[in-house]
C-alpha cells in the first residue's frame, strides 16, 4: 500500500468516525431537548394548579379584603416568575393571530355571540396554551364566537 493510500485511508477512518461523532451530538441534543420539554410540562402542572387557586379565590369572593389582595398579588408574582422561567427555556404561550381558531393548537370549550366578530373567531382564552419549538405542551382552551 503506497502512503497516498494510507493517507486515504487515515482520512477516510476519521471523516467515518466524524459522521458518528455528529451523530452522537445530535441524538444527545435531541435527548437534551426532549428533556426539557418534559420539565416544561411539569412547570406547566404547577401553572395550572396556580390558575385553579387564583379562580377558586376570585369565585368565593376571597380577594375582597386588603390582607387577601395582597396575598393575592405575591402568589400572582409566583405565577409571573413560572411563566419567565418557561419562556427561558422556551416554551411560549400560544397565540391566535387574527383571532383565527386553530384545531391543533386549542379545543373549544364554549361559545358567546359577538356582533362585531366572525362566527368561529377567537372571544377569549380560558387556559393558555404552550408549545416549545413546533411542539404543543399544553392545548389552550378557548371561547369562539357563535351568533347564530
Amino acid at each position: 500500500m503506497s502512503k497516498f493510500d494510507e493517507i486515504r485511508e487515515e482520512i477516510k477512518g476519521l471523516y467515518d468516525e466524524n459522521i458518528h461523532l455528529n451523530n452522537w451530538i445530535s441524538t444527545q441534543e435531541q435527548s437534551s431537548d426532549n428533556q426539557v420539554s418534559e420539565i416544561c410540562k411539569d412547570f406547566l402542572q404547577v401553572l395550572e394548579a396556580f390558575e385553579w387557586a387564583e379562580a377558586t379565590i376570585h369565585e368565593r369572593g376571597l380577594d375582597q379584603s386588603k390582607i387577601s389582595t395582597s396575598a393575592i398579588a405575591r402568589m400572582l408574582t409566583a405565577k409571573t416568575k413560572l411563566i419567565e422561567v418557561l419562556e427561558h427555556y422556551g416554551a411560549f404561550r400560544v397565540s391566535f393571530p387574527e383571532d383565527d381558531f386553530d384545531a391543533t393548537k386549542a379545543k373549544i370549550v364554549g361559545t358567546e355571540p359577538d356582533e362585531e366578530k366572525a362566527d368561529g373567531k377567537v372571544l377569549r382564552i380560558v387556559r393558555d396554551g404552550f408549545y416549545r419549538k413546533d411542539r404543543l405542551l399544553r392545548q389552550a382552551e378557548v371561547i369562539v364566537v357563535k351568533n347564530s
